[in-house]
């Protein structure tokens, strides 16, 4: 039996519970018992302390009586009584036989009460309960009257009750430990069953769920809340194996064409045009090689929780108008039109390149979508709706548009909304998720709105700095 185990320790405490339990409602018992016993005895005492008491109020009154010991020795009526009476002056009056193995020390009757006060006393092995009282012998004579009762017999009870408590308490307190492990082993089994299970799950099945009883108690919370962790790493294994499934696929065909490139460059002797033309293809390969690594390597510490930022004051009106600015020039070979309505001068805390890397993503991906001939318009206004001043940045395009099955994908890691998974624009799928990332760690959040054929508008929500 494992001492460390949640069965035993239960066991245990149980085991000790019923120990004190036990003892104290024995001890309980056998106190009210004795109580009950003195009780019983001292009645009886003081109801033979007031025959006595009459008795002797008649005999003073008599005139023709004797002395007291006399009448006391001869009286029918007391025979049997355990009693003996002590005089003013210190010498005993009379005293029934049973009492002269008594102590012959006069009793102290300092602060007597009137009722008389009982005590017990042992005689030869032999527990007596006695009644002192003061009594009237004469008009002018008190003295002292010590009644006493033999209670052996009821102690004899309470020794038998003691006696059997004390031997069927083991047996009682063993077989109600065996009944709590047996209990409590029933009660945790279900603790065993998700053990063995939740050992059973690795990465080869973690679709695979802890079993629920449906009784709704502690231990199908257990399951139910480890199953939803199960759920959780599973989402994220599903996550971790696809990142890596893309990230090899995306790497793969840039590393092919440089390989290919290069071979066929050395295949056989070309013109310095001819070279000129594949050291271009190498080095435009590697510059997006490099690109997809650095956006790998920043989502990696984003993940980690080392993302290296440095926070401060940045001007969103100045940075979206350097991002607007920098793109330009894109907009312009490609025939769209841009628009920058940034009037608004607002302050958020922030880190100014990566603020300015989210509007870069969001301007280069609304004009890589967009036609020839359409319009790419950013703007910048301030909203207080929600109950905190923030700037709200949209980034609206004429262009071909989201369809609604992929608006819940597009800010996932190599998710691209065309289904060819084409490499005509240039992207690896990565820049939205680092464009939620951005506005996610600077406290804001960010929305797309999408019409297929018409264009789309995403919209960036930042908390502006309070000074």
């Amino acid at each position: 039996m494992n001492r460390r185990s949640i069965r035993f320790r239960l066991t245990a405490w149980y085991a000790f519970i019923l120990i004190v339990t036990f003892a104290v409602t024995g001890f309980t018992v056998w106190w009210a018992m004795r109580s009950s016993i003195h009780e019983t005895v001292d009645k009886d005492l003081r109801t033979r302390l007031r025959a006595m008491r009459n008795y002797l109020q008649k005999q003073a009154t008599d005139p023709d009586s004797g002395s007291v010991a006399e009448e006391l020795a001869e009286d029918a009526s007391l025979s049997g009584t355990r009693f003996r009476i002590i005089g003013g002056d210190g010498r005993w009056i009379y005293q029934s036989p049973e009492t002269k193995q008594w102590s012959q020390q006069p009793p102290d009757t300092s602060h007597l009460p009137t009722n008389g006060r009982v005590e017990t006393i042992t005689v030869n092995g032999r527990p007596f309960r006695v009644l002192t009282a003061q009594v009237q012998l004469s008009p002018i004579q008190s003295g002292v009257v010590q009644i006493g009762v033999p209670i052996d017999e009821f102690y004899e009870m309470l020794r038998g009750f003691t006696l059997t408590a004390l031997l069927a308490s083991p047996l009682v307190l063993l077989l109600a430990s065996l009944g709590g492990y047996w209990m409590s082993r029933r009660a945790l089994e279900p603790v065993d069953q998700i053990a063995r299970t939740a050992e059973e799950i690795g990465a080869q099945n973690l679709s695979e769920r802890l079993p629920s009883r449906g009784t709704g108690d502690e231990l199908d919370r257990l399951s139910a809340t480890l199953n939803s962790m199960f759920a959780r790493l599973e989402a994220a294994f599903r996550q971790i194996t696809q990142f890596t499934a893309d990230a090899s696929h995306e790497l793969r065909t840039p590393v092919a064409i440089i390989r290919m490139t290069a071979e066929l460059a050395r295949s056989k002797p070309r013109s310095s045009e001819e070279y000129t033309k594949a050291l271009d293809g190498i080095l435009t390969e590697s510059e997006r090689t490099s690109r997809l690594i650095e956006d790998l390597m920043l989502l990696a510490r984003a993940d980690a929780g080392a993302d290296g930022m440095v926070r401060g004051p940045v001007n969103l009106a100045e940075c979206l108008g350097d991002a607007c600015t920098e793109v330009r020039v894109l907009a312009e070979h490609k025939g769209i039109r841009l628009d920058a309505d940034v009037a608004a001068d607002c302050t958020i805390s922030g880190d100014d390149q990566a603020v300015r890397r989210l509007f870069l993503i969001l301007l280069d991906n609304a004009i890589k979508y967009t036609p020839s001939g359409g319009e790419v318009r950013a703007t910048l206004v301030l909203d207080g709706s929600a109950g905190k001043p923030a700037a709200v940045v949209e980034v609206r395009d004429t262009g071909v548009g989201i369809y609604a099955d992929d608006l819940p994908h597009v800010f996932e890691r190599f998710y691209r909304a065309a289904k060819d998974r084409s490499r005509t624009t240039g992207g690896a799928g990565l820049g939205l998720s680092i464009a939620r990332w951005i506005a996610e760690r600077h406290g804001g959040e960010i929305q797309v709105e999408s019409t297929p054929g018409a264009g789309s508008v995403f919209r960036v929500r930042l908390p502006l700095l309070i000074s």
